[in-house]
């Protein structure tokens, strides 16, 4: 009987990395190929974008007031606070701020395109879309894949320039630091290359956020009902964010190591 159950585990595991593979090829052909209609990118561009502005904000705020703290806590104990502006830009830019932005956008943007394309493939809007001779990735999936991978990089840089400020401020104002002094260490020692690194990430993570997010919103099917939506939802932020952190470690070893 185990076995039996090990075999069906990985007879599933099997049948999902295909549906995923066959899924990929068709999303990135009609991704790269076709232009995506241009009403549908600007509403998901928007929902991606200015839609998950104040969440950021609100989280980054206190997560970069959190950095300030933690790394003068430790850098106090050998008279080294004056480098915590090296610890903030350094761990902000290349690794904090943007998983904070790709996990954001994963659990906020994903669970809206895995929820809305399972409500459409259960309610027979795609099968509508396959008989009027219209095919589903250029107007469904495209859009949505286009929006949220150009809308994450954007999130991105605005959560640096958030998080920086909110770790100066703390710096400065609470815990009593020179000003001039934070930002000449924050100057000295992160580059545009660190930014440019940054950004890269934010790329990749929407990318990835969108591709997980579809797929799953995608193979919902009719007789799952209901609770198919919110499944596929599920689904699609916890793949998104494991994703994410696991993609932010292989990219970090590639680029400083």
């Amino acid at each position: 009987m185990a076995q039996e159950s090990f075999a069906l585990k990985i007879e599933r595991l099997i049948t999902l990395a295909i549906e995923f593979i066959t899924f990929f090829r068709r999303s990135m052909a009609a991704m790269l190929f076709h232009v995506p209609p241009r009403k549908q990118f600007v509403h998901h561009a928007v929902d991606a974008g200015v839609g998950s502005v104040v969440l950021v904000i609100l989280l980054i705020v206190f997560a970069g007031m959190g950095l300030s703290v933690q790394g003068y806590a430790a850098f106090i104990r050998f008279g080294g606070h004056d480098l915590l502006g090296t610890f903030v830009g350094i761990g902000g830019i290349r690794e904090l701020y943007p998983v904070m932005s790709g996990i954001i956008v994963g659990a906020r943007v994903g669970a809206n395109l895995a929820a809305s394309l399972a409500n459409m493939q259960i309610s027979e809007q795609v099968e509508a879309l396959e008989v009027m001779g219209l095919d589903p990735m250029r107007y469904l999936v495209a859009p949505r894949m286009w929006a949220v991978t150009l809308m994450v990089p954007l999130l991105c840089g605005f959560a640096i320039v958030i998080g920086l400020g909110a770790s100066w401020a703390t710096a400065v104002y609470q815990l009593g630091l020179n000003s001039g002094t934070f930002m000449d260490q924050v100057a000295a020692l992160t580059t545009w290359t660190d930014l440019a690194a940054g950004l890269l990430k934010g790329l990749v993570f929407g990318w990835l956020v969108a591709v997980i997010a579809c797929f799953h919103g995608f193979r919902a099917s009719k007789r799952d009902g209901a609770e198919g939506v919110g499944v596929a939802t599920n689904r699609a932020i916890v793949h998104a964010s494991v994703v994410c952190i696991v993609a932010n470690m292989l990219l970090s070893a590639l680029l400083y190591t």
